[in-house]
C-alpha cells in the first residue's frame, strides 16, 4: 500500500506540534513495513534516515513575508502536482496541504487538521482572523473522504463541519513515545515547582499563570510554589521587560536535554491555556509520570482527569489559584499516585504504537476499493 503524507513542514526543521507529529507518524509507519512511505514536505532532501526507506519529495516552501492563507492555496498548488506524480493509494494531509484541485484526491485523502484553533478563538480579533481559515477548512473536509479528530471537544466541532457530506470523523488522539518506565524524579529541596511549556502568546494563558504568581507573593506565599516558564513566542520580550514576580523563572527557549531535565524536576505540569488541540506537551510530561493542570478546552478532557490532575475553566485565576493550593496541600504520596495515574493513561491511550495502529487501520479502509 502506498501512502503519502503531505506536509508543511517536519520537526526539527520546522517547530509545532503539527511538524513534530509529521516527523514521529512518518518514522514509526516506515518502521512497521507495511506501507510504502512517501513523505512531501518543503526541506532539503535527507531529513529522515535512509534506514526507514521514506521516500522524500521536495515541494518549495511557502512565503512567510506574505500572506499566509493565500500562500498555503499555492502550496497546494504545487503539492497537488507533486501528489499526482507519486500516485499514491492513501494520502494523509497535514492541515491544508491539500486544498488547490482537491477533488482529484477525495476518494483516497485523509485531512488531519489538528488544533482547529480557528473554531476557537477567544476574542473578536481573533475571531474574525479565523473566519477565511474557518471557510477554507469545510471546503477541504467536505471534499475529503475522512477527516480526523483527536477527540474530545474537537469531534463535534468537525462533525458540525463534515454533515451533509460524505466525509467520515475518526477519532485518533494524539501521542508521545513512552518509556518503559518514567525517568526518576530528580528533585530539590525548595518550593513546590510547576513547569510551563510553551509559545508565549495570549491563548496560551500566561496572563493568568502571572496573575497566580503574584498573588501568592502579595499573600506571603511567594517561597512556597515556583512557576518555571520555558518557551518563546510575541509576548516573551514584553513579558520579560515588564518584570515577572520573584517566584517566576522565564527560562527561553530550552533544548531537549533541557527539557527532559525539567519534565524530571518538576513537581507538576502546567498549561492555563484558552483553546488548544491536544497539546502534546502535556502527553510528554505525562509520559514522564507528572500531575498536570490543564484548561478544559480542545480535547484536554481526553488527557486529564481528577485522578492525574486537574481540568480548569479557561481564564479563570481563581480556580488555577485554589487548584495550586490544593495541590500544595496534598502528600508526597498522593501527588506520586496522581503521577503515576498520569504514566499508565499515556501508556494505555496516547503511546506512538497504538496511534500507528490506528492510522494504517484507516489507510487500510480508505484503499479498499469501493463496493460495486
Amino acid at each position: 500500500m502506498k501512502v503519502a503524507i503531505a506536509t508543511d513542514g517536519v520537526f526539527p526543521e520546522a517547530m509545532g506540534g503539527m511538524q513534530r507529529h509529521s516527523r514521529l507518524l512518518a518514522e514509526h509507519l516506515a518502521r512497521t513495513g507495511e506501507v510504502e512511505l512517501t513523505v512531501l514536505h518543503p526541506h532539503p532532501i535527507g531529513i529522515f534516515s535512509a534506514e526507514l526507506g521514506i521516500r522524500e519529495v521536495h515541494v518549495p516552501p511557502i512565503d512567510t513575508e506574505k500572506f499566509y492563507l493565500r500562500e498555503l492555496w499555492r502550496y497546494s498548488k504545487r503539492m497537488g502536482e507533486a501528489l499526482e506524480q507519486a500516485a499514491p493509494d492513501v494520502i494523509l494531509s497535514q492541515g491544508f496541504c491539500v486544498w488547490f484541485g482537491i477533488k482529484r484526491f477525495s476518494e483516497k485523502l485523509i485531512t488531519h487538521p489538528h488544533g482547529l484553533e480557528m473554531f476557537q478563538g477567544v476574542t473578536k480579533k481573533e475571531r474574525a482572523f479565523g473566519a477565511p481559515f474557518r471557510m477554507a477548512l469545510r471546503h477541504i473536509v467536505r471534499r475529503s473522504h475522512v477527516v480526523v479528530s483527536l477527540g474530545g471537544k474537537l469531534t463535534g466541532i468537525l462533525q458540525g463541519v463534515a454533515e451533509g457530506s460524505s466525509c467520515k470523523v475518526v477519532v485518533i488522539p494524539n501521542a508521545v513515545d513512552v518509556p518503559t518506565t518514567p525517568r526518576a524524579t530528580h528533585r530539590v529541596p525548595g518550593p513546590l515547582a510547576l513547569l510551563f511549556v510553551g509559545r508565549f502568546a495570549f491563548n496560551k494563558g500566561i496572563d493568568v499563570l502571572l496573575e497566580v504568581a503574584r498573588r501568592l507573593v502579595a499573600e506571603g506565599k511567594g517561597n512556597e510554589v515556583r512557576f518555571d516558564l520555558a518557551g518563546t513566542g510575541p509576548l516573551y520580550q514584553q513579558i520579560k521587560e515588564e518584570g515577572v514576580p520573584a517566584n517566576v523563572r522565564l527560562l527561553g527557549r530550552v533544548d531537549d536535554a533541557e527539557l527532559a531535565s525539567l519534565y524530571s524536576s518538576c513537581d507538576a505540569f502546567l498549561l492555563p491555556t484558552r483553546f488548544e488541540g491536544m497539546p502534546t506537551v502535556v502527553l510528554e510530561a505525562m509520559a514522564q509520570a507528572k500531575p498536570i493542570f490543564v484548561s478544559d478546552v480542545g480535547a484536554t478532557a481526553e488527557q486529564v482527569d481528577a485522578t492525574n490532575g486537574y481540568l480548569l475553566p479557561p481564564g479563570d485565576a481563581e480556580a488555577l489559584y485554589q487548584s495550586v493550593q490544593a495541590f500544595g496541600s496534598l502528600s508526597p504520596e498522593s501527588r506520586d499516585r496522581m503521577g503515576r495515574h498520569s504514566f499508565v493513561r499515556v501508556t494505555e491511550l496516547f503511546s506512538w504504537p497504538a496511534a500507528t495502529r490506528q492510522f494504517l487501520r484507516i489507510f487500510q479502509e480508505t484503499a479498499k476499493p469501493a463496493p460495486h
